[in-house]
């Protein structure tokens, strides 16, 4: 069954992930490495939280501080990747659903990446997986996650706030919103401390001597130094849009965002089709989307405040992997739990489901292994990532050792 090809595919990519994890947690200038490294030695920072809580389990435990970092990316990597297999378990129903999981800006995505790997938005998957695998209505999940949970997404890489829409669409239909009313209301205000955070980790840029406070302290302690995201934080005097954005300007060519286009049309594809292909129950009416024809539209909506990011990040793809990931995860929970149906009558006169099998499965390869981006806007797509991953592993592990 596809429930049971997907289970190999992603034991298969926790097996790759857990290997280059370890092959590059000694590299100097490994990039997701560095992210890791901010710390609250020099006071508040953006994204210090998860860096202040692993120099304290390094200093507590006497651990070099890498092998420290990578005890917690081995946590979450595997946490995350076996909640995908628990969530995605029986949900199989029809070919678009399986190109929409199987897409290779999902779950494949960081594997074949390996630059990406063990970056920080692995602590926010699984915060919101999690969420999603619990009783959402329940109060006491509420709590734990708009008052907890969420605010430390939020520590941990502040521009989550920028994909909250998916959260805030499921609490929409999880409690039925059907007018601006209270309960409306209580819903936003359920926001107010993740948005706190975000106003106090832009109001508080940090001063030039609180990072070299933080950097000798990684220096001194830990012998390491404080490089890339990690020297990025220093650098960054105001905290400010403008700075990110004319730094993206030097950059920027027309090109690079045509070839992105492509990538999320390709991407994205599947689920775009699931998603104009299903609506509302009729027993759930939830605000304006009731009255629309499909879900397209509050998707579309719910999609739109991160490509803010496309003007301010110049690792693109990564923001393609994350508002995918929130994407899919979202339309997912929504069939999942009944909440929206999808038109069979649809699905099954598409061309995907009225293709001949052979035909379906040359696509489903060509479309779920043969391609994939890459990281930063300046780079080409990458292809072939079913021989590369398994090649990497071969150079890294076998040909290098023996």
């Amino acid at each position: 069954s596809w429930s049971g090809y997907f289970q190999i595919y992603v034991y298969t990519l926790i097996f790759f992930g857990a290997f280059f994890l370890y092959s590059k947690h000694n590299v100097g200038n490994d990039s997701s490495l560095s992210d890791w490294l901010i710390n609250y030695e020099g006071g508040f920072v953006r994204r210090g939280l998860i860096g202040e809580i692993i120099t304290n389990f390094s200093t507590a435990l006497s651990l070099k501080l890498r092998d420290s970092i990578l005890i917690f990316q081995l946590f979450f990597f595997i946490s995350y990747y076996f909640l995908i297999i628990l969530f995605c378990k029986n949900l199989f129903h029809n070919r678009i659903i399986i190109l929409a999981i199987f897409s290779p800006i999902f779950v494949l995505y960081p594997v074949a990446e390996i630059e990406v790997l063990g970056r920080k938005e692995l602590i926010i998957f699984l915060i919101f997986l999690s969420f999603l695998l619990f009783d959402v209505k329940s109060l006491k999940i509420q709590l734990i996650y708009k008052l907890i949970l969420f605010p430390i997404s939020i520590l941990t890489w502040e521009p989550v706030f920028l994909f909250f829409p998916f959260i805030f669409l499921i609490d929409l239909f999880v409690f039925r919103i059907n007018k601006f009313d209270k309960k409306f209301l209580y819903i936003l205000l359920s926001y107010i401390v993740s948005i706190f955070f975000v106003i106090l980790i832009y109001i508080n840029p940090f001063p030039k001597e609180n990072f070299s406070e933080m950097r000798d302290f990684l220096k001194n302690e830990f012998g390491e130094k404080c490089y890339m995201s990690c020297d990025f934080v220093g650098k960054q005097s105001a905290n400010s849009f403008s700075e990110l954005f004319s730094m993206f300007l030097e950059k920027f060519k027309i090109t690079y965002a045509l070839r992105y286009l492509i990538i999320i049309i390709v991407g994205f594809f599947p689920l775009y089709l699931l998603s104009v292909f299903s609506k509302i129950k009729s027993k759930n009416q939830v605000l304006l989307i009731s009255k629309l024809k499909n879900l397209s539209f509050p998707f579309l909506l719910a999609f739109l405040p991160s490509t803010v990011l496309y003007l301010i990040m110049y690792d693109w793809a990564r923001v393609v992997h994350i508002s995918y990931t929130f994407s899919i995860l979202t339309f997912l929970y929504l069939i999942k739990k009944n909440f929206i149906e999808l038109s069979n009558q649809k699905v099954q006169t598409s061309y995907i489901s009225k293709a001949p099998k052979k035909f379906f499965i040359i696509v489903f390869f060509l479309f779920a292994f043969g391609w994939n981006p890459k990281v930063v806007m300046v780079d080409d797509v990458a292809s072939k990532p079913i021989y590369a991953t398994p090649y990497k592993f071969y150079k890294y592990f076998i040909r290098d050792k023996f």
